[in-house]
């Protein structure tokens, strides 16, 4: 599984390192993208330019967001546009609350420091195996009328969703619902 593991450049976190060994002992190939301190322009340009391209390339992104910065927040949307799960990190005591827990694709997990290892371990274990489940590999055509249509559009509004994402809740709450 391709990973993209994104930082903040403003301090300096042992939770990068865990996370990094963590990934790669369970052998995914993973992208360090810890945002650059530079303020030359043209090498953040590059390394911004890098950063996109992975992102678009991976299956899931992963950002320690204790210490967040304007770019992360953009490399975060960029993620979700391009429909790839999210893992956003905090330590526990310096937890901020973003808007984006709501979304079907992020998942937000904090972490205490006196537990790093322990704590990293069962949330990336935990976040690789919903990425696997919620992997979208089958596609099919669905014909509506037109109350149907609007029904669906009214609910998607509503729940600030997709249709399809409104579809696939309703078939993951029947599914729950049957086990």
């Amino acid at each position: 599984m391709k990973i993209v593991y994104i930082d903040s450049p403003f301090k300096k976190n042992p939770v990068n390192k865990s996370v990094m060994k963590y990934l790669e002992d369970a052998k995914h190939k993973v992208f360090d993208g810890t945002l650059p301190k530079e303020i030359d322009e043209e090498i953040l340009h590059s390394v911004n330019a890098k950063l996109t391209r992975e992102i678009k390339k991976c299956d899931c992104v992963v950002v320690e967001a204790t210490e967040s910065s304007f770019d992360m927040g953009r490399f975060i949307m960029l993620a979700l546009l391009q429909h790839k799960p999210v893992l956003i990190l905090q330590e526990k005591s310096k937890a901020q609350s973003y808007l984006l827990s709501s979304h079907r694709l992020v998942t937000e997990k904090k972490y205490k420091m006196s537990q790093l290892e322990k704590d990293l371990q069962t949330i990336l274990e935990s976040f690789i195996k919903i990425v696997k489940k919620q992997r979208l590999t089958y596609r099919f055509n669905l014909m509506l009328s037109k109350d149907l249509n609007i029904f669906l559009m009214d609910q998607s509004q509503v729940q600030g969703i997709s249709k399809a994402d409104y579809i696939r809740n309703l078939i993951v709450s029947d599914m729950e619902e049957s086990a």
